[in-house]
């Protein structure tokens, strides 16, 4: 922009957290685990028992269409400071920032909320029914074995939408993989306070820099920080950008030895369709 004068690249904070997964899981996309699951056949060993009822008759038709899974998803409290994205979907996440999976006892949205509260950096979370195998599938000894039902809860470090309910299952060998009673939440409370700086304050919208006294414009520029598997809602890093544009601008000063100092950011979610793309 003119007038601004060109920043360093943007200073990247990865939110720390701990990884709430089951054993033998892995800091990757959903979707991506299972593909993993495609590129080899299984070896029929039994698998840990579901915990929730199975569909009669034990069909994939018949588990989309079992009203127990509709009726805990319709049912299933909201919990405090989370607002609700989607509910009762046949597909489960497949978003930004992955940070974990939990196998469940039961359709615990309260449960799945406090390991999200748990995680540092966690922003949603997605509470959903899987029709499981009950033996891992190998495509001549058991390629369709009677299936298992899990209540599985997964953790997420941005914003998500119901856009990015893609995940609908796959095969494993004959068996199919299938999804019901999807409910996705996004976390409503405000984020933590940062050291240094005043707030954080709930705005309707991205806001318009104030001129200051002298009626000159405040803005100094802007960083974009595109959502990935690392990459997660975090202001933290909007003020690591905030008191790198100030150390910059110091080291660069006008020809009378003024500078811009950066004393406030507004941080906030850039969507397209519906889909957050990024912290901007």
């Amino acid at each position: 922009m003119a007038g601004v004068e060109a920043a360093p690249d943007p200073v990247f904070v990865i939110p720390s957290y701990t990884l709430l997964e089951e054993d033998g899981a892995t800091n990757e996309p959903a979707i991506a685990a299972r593909a993993r699951l495609l590129r080899r056949d299984g070896t029929c060993a039994v698998q840990p028992a579901g915990s929730g009822p199975v569909s009669s008759p034990d069909t994939v038709e018949a588990f989309r269409s079992n009203p127990a899974y509709s009726t805990l998803a319709l049912g299933a409290p909201t919990p405090d400071g989370y607002s609700v994205v989607m509910q009762n979907a046949n597909a489960s996440l497949s978003a930004s920032n992955y940070m974990g999976l939990r196998t469940l006892k039961s359709y615990d949205t309260l449960g799945c909320a406090s390991l999200c509260d748990q995680a540092i950096g966690c922003q949603a979370f997605n509470m959903y029914i899987e029709r499981d195998p009950s033996l891992d599938p190998n495509t001549v000894n058991c390629p369709n074995p009677p299936s298992i039902t899990n209540f599985k809860c997964t953790l997420w470090g941005a914003a998500v939408s119901a856009a990015q309910a893609k995940n609908t299952g796959q095969y494993r060998a004959s068996f199919q993989v299938v999804i019901a009673g999807s409910n996705a939440y996004n976390r409503a409370s405000p984020p933590p306070e940062i050291s240094c700086y005043t707030g954080p304050t709930k705005l309707a919208g991205a806001i318009n820099a104030p001129l200051n006294a002298q009626g000159q414009n405040t803005y100094m520029g802007y960083k974009y920080h595109p959502f990935s598997q690392t990459q997660g809602y975090d202001p933290s890093e909007c003020a690591a950008d905030c008191n790198a544009q100030t150390a910059y601008n110091s080291r660069h000063p006008a020809a009378d030895g003024t500078y811009q100092t950066c004393v406030f950011f507004n941080a906030y979610v850039l969507s397209m369709n519906g889909v957050p793309q990024g912290l901007y």
